[in-house]
């Protein structure tokens, strides 16, 4: 006769000052914010290995290569992760994305991911060292400036490119210089929507001017763009080829330039009216930075603030600019629901001025 196993005596040993304790962290919403930054992470880790490209199209199980190339053990734990925080679903062995893992992992929404995660998270995680000067941006600490090209990229081309198309068509301009192209997709992009532009785009890396040749290659239209290496802020200093352009645009780079401060704006566009006496439009796109939570706008903030680039403005803020410069605005073009939230200024010389 087998021995009746005897459960042990569980005490469960509590006071006042523990529950207290844990009902602060429970209420003060961390536990949320843990699993977010969490998910965050794990999102970002998900679209960097081949795991999202092998659940979305196979292989999807263990057995059949879902995980070759990686630790198996930290693979099948992650996995498991990401089926707990409703990423993730079983169906036999197969691993399948929920509706809520198709939507975090939209071209969108992992490009929002990357800005914030792979860009910046090289400087997010070093706040302590940069507010006491244990390290120093640009030095000891930097953004992803690869990463952060290539999402806003993907931000740019699903959200703004049209408006920035219309815009040029609207003022009749055929061909356009792209100030500041970097990896080269608007100029892109504006050539495969519109088969009667032609483009040129100019960036201070080399780099970026290498991998924006190579796209215009992939998409077919070489003949119609070039791509010439230059600083966005030294105008006078470009390659002869940008004064064919009959329309300029210049995306969220000119605030940077206020660290300089304002004058220095003002002064670079007046220079650009100067250089292009006959531009039919100089498109202006900035970020419409306002000082609350909707749409991440703090977090836009706080990058700004820890890596030293001049702050986006508000719209009212960029009127009085374009005031004192040659140039006036004479409309706004706007992207309601789009992210970054960006206001686009068609501005053209100043008549008498």
């Amino acid at each position: 006769m087998k021995p009746v196993l005897q459960s042990p005596e569980i005490i469960e040993l509590e006071d006042t000052e523990q529950r207290r304790g844990w009902q602060a962290f429970t209420l003060s919403g961390l536990p949320d914010m843990i699993s977010s930054m969490h998910v965050c992470h794990a999102l970002n880790a998900l679209a960097g290995t081949p795991l999202l490209d092998r659940i979305r199209n196979g292989p999807r199980a263990a057995a059949d290569g879902l995980l070759e190339g990686l630790d198996a053990g930290i693979a099948e734990g992650f996995l498991r992760y990401l089926v707990s925080r409703g990423v993730l679903e079983r169906q036999g062995g197969d691993y399948l994305l929920t509706r809520l893992g198709e939507d975090l992992t939209s071209d969108v929404s992992l490009a929002r991911l990357g800005v914030y995660v792979g860009a910046y998270g090289p400087v997010t995680t070093r706040i302590g060292d940069l507010l006491t000067g244990r390290a120093s941006y640009g030095s000891d600490v930097a953004r992803d400036g690869g990463r952060l090209g290539l999402h806003c990229a993907t931000l740019f081309s699903f959200f703004h490119t049209p408006v920035v198309v219309e815009a040029m068509r609207g003022r009749g301009a055929r061909r356009i210089l792209d100030i500041g192209c970097g990896g080269g997709q608007l100029v892109v992009d504006a050539c495969l929507r519109d088969p009667e532009l032609t483009g040129i785009g100019l960036d201070i890396d080399p780099d970026a001017i290498t991998v924006a040749r190579e796209l215009a290659r992939r998409q077919g239209v070489a003949d119609r763009v070039e791509f010439v290496v230059g600083d966005a802020f030294s105008p006078a200093d470009w390659p002869e080829i940008c004064y064919e352009a009959d329309g300029l645009c210049v995306m969220s780079a000119l605030h940077e330039h206020f660290r300089h401060g304002e004058q220095a704006v003002v002064d670079l566009l007046n220079e650009y009216a100067e250089l292009f006496p006959h531009q039919r439009i100089l498109l202006v796109g900035e970020p419409e930075l306002r000082y609350d939570g909707r749409e991440n706008d703090d977090d836009f903030f706080l990058v700004h603030v820890l890596s030293g680039q001049g702050l986006p403005r508000a719209r009212g803020e960029w009127f009085s600019v374009f005031e004192k410069s040659s140039l006036e605005c004479r409309r706004v073009h706007t992207r309601p629901g789009a992210g970054p939230r960006m206001c686009f200024y068609d501005l053209t010389p100043r008549p008498g001025r």
